[in-house]
């Protein structure tokens, strides 16, 4: 996602009309809290300055589980950041919500750069001439300034190797066009944001770097052959995972070469298998933006939703910017499941892999007592 930069609008798609049945009223029933499940794995953003009176209500009635935000959001300084932070801290203690909502945002480096601070490093390409070691302790700077402003996960680092000169997104995002190089920069990345206090995403799978284009005008396709890809993409991935990121970010782009024919990777059941089964990659896996204009126009955000979770992403972007378009998905969510188009239980497998990710590094909610009968 091209964070920092772009929060793509609403597209002129429909919206859904009608009320699901309730989960009682289905087969797709299941010993578990439909509406908590869905909710943990949607993450809510906005256009501008939207007042905490607009967000407050859907984030309760809808138990939405993170939140992503932009400098427009929050005016880019850690103390404006702040100020929505502790919102959502104490709006998670006031409901007795069971799990933090996660505070996230993109602070990769360079202009892209949510928080306009000092601690946010330099572009990737820029710091990878100084080696791992100086890659980590510039991140645990990052990181340590994050969390002070109360972020809980980072949207970074990339690991997408630049390879081709056509690349219209990935730039000096990238640490580099060398693997061997940008690996081990990866995972220093990582370690520097943990080491600071937060979490970290790897992005953006199975890679951006060597397709022309920019999946934010139009998806692109890299036409890598499998063994090129395993060679030249996979290795910041693995290093990422191996160093304990927490999430992954599936992206917008065709690849062929890995079987996904024309089905956007992020879309592909056999694409984002490859995280569980070749990578080994037991944390969460999250889409890039839903509102991005080369899925937009082809699909809406209530059909790019559903067709998200059934491939394998356990937590979605929304990134439309309109709250009130964005919970639309939730209704369509709802009733994949309650037709048996979603698994219901691969629902809940990814809403416990959220809520654990939301447990660890979520800032802790004051528990609700039951009042005394004394």
């Amino acid at each position: 996602m091209l964070a920092g930069l772009i929060l793509i609008g609403r597209m002129p798609t429909p919206r859904l009309a009608g009320e699901v049945a309730s989960p009682s009223e289905s087969p797709a029933a299941a010993p578990w809290d439909l509406d908590a499940d869905i909710g943990s794995v949607i993450v809510l953003s906005w256009n501008g300055r939207v007042g905490w009176p607009t967000i407050e209500p859907l984030l309760v009635k809808y138990k939405i589980g993170g939140v992503l935000l932009f400098t427009p959001n929050f005016g880019g300084t850690p103390a404006g950041v702040k100020v929505w932070s502790d919102r959502l801290q104490a709006l998670a203690s006031s409901e007795c919500l069971d799990h933090p909502i996660l505070t996230m945002l993109d602070e990769e480096g360079g202009e892209v750069a949510n928080i306009k601070a000092t601690f946010a490093p330099p572009w990737p390409r820029a710091m990878a001439s100084s080696g791992p070691d100086v890659v980590r302790e510039l991140e645990r700077i990052n990181g340590a300034g994050l969390r002070t402003a109360g972020i809980d996960l980072n949207l970074a680092p990339v690991a997408d190797v630049r390879t081709n000169p056509l690349d219209g997104v990935i730039g000096d995002r990238s640490f580099g066009s060398d693997p061997t190089v940008v690996a081990p920069l990866v995972g220093a990345a990582v370690q520097g944001l943990h080491d600071g206090g937060v979490g970290a995403t790897v992005k953006h799978f199975p890679g951006l770097g060597g397709a022309a284009g920019n999946p934010h005008v139009a998806i692109p396709t890299d036409p890598e052959s499998e063994a090129t890809w395993t060679q030249v993409q996979l290795p910041g991935f693995q290093a990422g995972i191996a160093a304990g990121a927490d999430v992954v970010m599936t992206t917008s782009v065709y690849v062929p070469g890995l079987g996904a024919g024309n089905t956007p990777a992020l879309f592909s059941p056999s694409v984002i298998g490859r995280l569980r089964t070749q990578l080994g990659f037991s944390g969460v896996i999250i889409s890039d933006s839903l509102s991005m204009y080369g899925i937009g126009v082809k699909w809406s955000l209530p059909q790019a939703a559903v067709m998200a979770l059934t491939a394998g992403n356990d937590m979605l972007l929304l990134g439309n910017g309109d709250p009130s378009y964005e919970v639309s998905a939730i209704a369509a969510i709802k009733a994949a499941v309650l037709s048996g188009r979603l698994d219901r239980t691969k629902l809940h497998d990814s809403a416990m892999r959220v809520n654990g990710l939301r447990d660890r590094w979520g800032r802790r909610v004051t528990q609700c007592r039951e009042p005394s009968t004394a």
